[in-house]
């Protein structure tokens, strides 16, 4: 089977993503990370395991978990009570801006020239671990044909 050239540019870049974040080129880390890396949006828990041919459910949870837990991809709450997983598309391992995510297509963009604030005035003994903000709405594509 004939891969794509954006398929094989998602492995050089899953392979690097992994190694400068430390962990192992196990073959289902670069097969998820390099679907979330090529995908246009981002992905179910089953959709990912339903995309990789001979994929065990848990270990793709467990794949997906160590990504989080690493910075490597995003967990997105889009309101069906299903989360997705992406990696930033502009390649941030962390949520220095927002994210805009159509509800239509799924598509999923960057708002680089929007920054998040570092939360330097909080009550004592509180630490800011993760932060993130999406918005979700229709992108000019989808709100056209909604026209």
């Amino acid at each position: 089977m004939k891969r794509s050239r954006r398929h094989s540019d998602s492995l050089g870049r899953a392979s690097a993503l992994l190694r400068d974040h430390g962990l192992k080129k196990t073959r289902p880390r670069i097969d998820v990370l390099s679907l979330l890396l090529s995908a246009r949006k981002p992905l179910s828990h089953h959709e990912i395991a339903g995309a990789i041919p001979g994929a065990d459910k848990v270990t793709v949870y467990r794949v997906l978990s160590s990504f989080l837990e690493h910075s490597i991809a995003h967990r997105i709450e889009t309101g069906d009570r299903v989360w997705q997983f992406a990696v930033c598309p502009c390649g941030h391992t962390e949520h220095c801006h927002p994210h805009f995510s159509c509800r239509k297509c799924g598509k999923m963009e960057c708002l680089s020239d929007v920054k998040l604030p570092r939360w330097s005035r909080l009550k004592p003994g509180r630490v800011v671990e993760n932060q993130e903000i999406y918005l979700h709405g229709l992108c000019a594509s989808c709100r056209k044909e909604g026209a």
